[in-house]
């Protein structure tokens, strides 16, 4: 099933107010240009350690807390468990999508930054992410 088209503000509020938040439903896929809008009200429009706490707290609570590679459960929340698919340094236009992102434990994140990510078993899914992501953000001006 084709995921649903969300392409104006007053479809993406009617799904909060029904309590979806389409920005990580995978039911839904939304207009680019309407993500990062939504994407900038909510973190901000640049960089700084509390827009980007704000971000880790959001993913936080809303992904499950577990490690998407070994499923260990993660008792309590750091932004640390939150790991970047797509570097936040070489992509910061993909920072602040809650798509671009694993909630991995300390050890796995370290593994995906430094070690051999191939290995994983969240690799094959990541490069999909990372291919959809590149595609829609190469259609928005910056």
């Amino acid at each position: 099933m084709e995921p649903f088209l969300i392409d104006t503000r007053e479809q993406y509020d009617l799904c909060k107010a029904h309590g979806i938040e389409p920005l990580v439903d995978r039911r839904f896929t939304m207009e680019i240009r309407l993500r990062v809008s939504i994407q900038r009200e909510l973190f901000g429009t640049g960089h700084t350690p509390e827009e980007n706490e704000r971000f880790y707290r959001w993913c936080w609570d809303h992904y499950p807390h577990i490690c998407a590679e070994c499923m260990r459960p993660l008792r309590q929340y750091s932004a640390t468990y939150v790991s970047h698919i797509m570097t936040r340094g070489a992509h910061p236009e993909t920072a602040h999508d809650c798509r671009n992102v694993n909630i991995l434990c300390f050890s796995h994140h370290s593994v995906w930054e430094n070690g051999d990510r191939r290995n994983m078993r969240i690799y094959r899914a990541n490069l999909l992410i990372v291919e959809q992501l590149k595609k829609e953000y190469a259609t928005v001006k910056f």
